[in-house]
């Protein structure tokens, strides 16, 4: 019996020394960004009447007018109003400058607007979206989902579906 003593002892003066160097030790925070998490980096076509059209890997939060600068700039037949230039762009998406006259094509797909990050005049180009029912989107945001507009006053499941191939979150 005499001879565990010392070796509790040790064993508790051990442990002791462990914890007071565990405590001495700064401890680090770790942060997590959930927005950095899905901010890749968008690679888009810049397609039309651009200096250099190609597929461009932009950073995170690219707007049309980044991508057209990426492309060297537009040409001197570039017809810019008919697009948003302050619109931002996805990973995997398209912007073509057509060139001053031209119709777009039949079934060209129409850039996708953000409701998260649009500005009211850019949600008004969306066939069904007023001024007043721009303004209510804005007021609500974020938005995890689309679904999340059926909380907006004057968007219901009809309504919301008529809007959905015209936007993104």
């Amino acid at each position: 019996m005499a001879r565990l003593q010392p070796v509790a002892l040790g064993i508790y003066l051990a442990l002791v020394l462990a914890l007071g160097l565990y405590r001495l030790e700064p401890h680090r925070e770790v942060r997590f960004s959930p927005l950095a998490a899905w901010e890749t980096p968008p690679t888009v076509a810049v397609l039309g009447a651009v200096q250099r059209p190609g597929v461009y890997t932009l950073d995170p939060g690219a707007r049309v007018a980044d991508a057209l600068a990426a492309a060297g700039g537009v040409t001197a037949e570039a017809q810019l109003g008919a697009l948003d230039l302050a619109l931002p762009v996805g990973d995997g998406e398209t912007v073509r400058v057509p060139v001053v006259g031209e119709a777009a094509p039949p079934g060209a797909p129409r850039p996708r607007v953000s409701v998260n990050r649009a500005g009211v005049e850019a949600l008004e180009s969306v066939p069904g979206i007023g001024p007043a029912l721009a303004r209510r989107i804005v007021a609500y945001r974020p938005y995890r989902s689309l679904d999340e507009l059926l909380r907006v006053p004057g968007i219901g499941p009809a309504v919301l579906e008529r809007l959905r191939p015209y936007l993104v979150p």
